[in-house]
């Protein structure tokens, strides 16, 4: 089953083109006529809107053209559950497509720019970042490429790449130990994301520990614990920053420190007065600002906005298995200047940890790759 939106001005060279991509059995499952706006509507041709679907099986063809009769069957009960929720799926695709099509703007250009562009409207890409891309393809590609489903998707693919900035990791620094102070708003993951990184370096042969100021949430402690202990790592849970300068000195002999802060909201500016207070005494050589795409886009930008003055120089992106769609990782990484270091993308430890990957993202943003 294929649901696809087809844009143009030549109806004909629409059912045309539908015929050839979904076959001779395809279904208009929407259409809309629209005339240009503005100055537009006296030269430019209507615009014309199509969604189609194919690849529907609901009718079965017989030897002799009637349906066999047939008592009631635990089979036949079983078939017609089965096909009651693929209506029903027919019927949810319908009013998603129909919604998209209503509520987003078209966008000028040959019609497989607009297919690309009905593609990011899936990922949820903002339609601003998406007409804004739109605009890139216009002007960085010639006419003819921009009547090229694959050119145009290569082109989005190396500029959603580009909108992804990435470091690798954490940069340990040898002969000395490495500080690594991780910050964020409570519940985006900072304790679970240093109980990762505590396991994966400590495999590696690394020399950790573990400061906590989390004394919060008594289970963010009792977590970060057993795993420090499965994996023989230390840790010092510090309440007031002179501890915190106490225990950095006890572990200056360590390759590598990790500091999870209490988390703050970013509305609570007394909060993070404490935390900035907290990373004067740990003197981070790195400083990673946690936040969750299970929240919304313009919240995590307030986040960053308003963490900033606490130098926060890497970001993680975690949940990304819990987000609805990863085009929200796109809208949040164009809007903050700050290199992304780590993704999370589920709960197991070590596991659902990857060092930021600006290709990978691009794949997974796409829906060309899966988690």
């Amino acid at each position: 089953m294929q649901i696809r939106r087809y844009v143009g001005a030549d109806e004909k060279e629409l059912l045309r083109k539908i015929r050839a991509d979904l076959g001779a059995d395809a279904v208009i499952l929407h259409s809309s006529y629209a005339k240009r706006s503005g100055l537009l509507r006296f030269f430019a041709r209507p615009r014309i809107e199509i969604v189609a679907g194919g690849g529907f099986k609901i009718v079965k063809d017989y030897p002799n053209g009637e349906a066999p009769v047939a008592g009631p069957s635990k089979a036949s009960a079983a078939s017609a559950e089965t096909l009651q929720k693929e209506i029903g799926e027919i019927k949810r695709l319908i009013a998603e497509t129909q919604t998209l099509v209503s509520s987003r703007g078209g966008v000028e250009g040959p019609q497989e720019l607009a297919e690309e562009f009905a593609s990011l409207a899936t990922t949820k890409v903002s339609e601003g970042l998406a007409q804004k891309m739109m605009g890139r393809l216009r002007t960085s590609l010639p006419p003819d490429a921009l009547r090229d489903r694959a050119r145009i998707r290569s082109t989005v693919r190396t500029l959603v790449k580009d909108m992804i900035r990435c470091t690798d990791g954490i940069a340990l620094k040898p002969g000395r130990c490495t500080r690594v102070a991780f910050i964020g708003p409570t519940g985006v993951g900072k304790t679970t994301t240093i109980a990762k990184l505590v396991s994966i370096y400590a495999h590696r042969g690394r020399e950790v520990a573990v400061i906590t100021n989390d004394t919060y949430r008594i289970a963010a402690a009792e977590q970060i614990k057993r795993v420090a202990q499965l994996v023989g790592v230390p840790i010092r849970v510090c309440q007031r920053p002179q501890e915190i300068e106490q225990a950095l000195k006890e572990f200056s002999n360590r390759d590598l420190v990790l500091v999870d802060t209490a988390g703050r909201s970013q509305k609570n500016s007394r909060r993070l007065d404490d935390l900035k207070e907290v990373l004067a005494a740990t003197k981070p050589d790195e400083t990673h600002l946690v936040v969750s795409m299970t929240t919304q886009p313009e919240t995590v930008v307030d986040v960053a906005e308003r963490f900033a003055p606490c130098g926060y120089d890497r970001l993680v992106v975690t949940k990304l298995d819990e987000a609805i769609k990863l085009g929200v990782v796109l809208d949040v990484l164009s809007r903050i200047q700050t290199e992304l270091s780590f993704v999370t993308t589920g709960q197991e430890i070590p596991r659902d940890i990857e060092v930021a990957d600006s290709a990978r993202l691009a794949s997974l943003i796409l829906g060309e790759e899966t988690l």
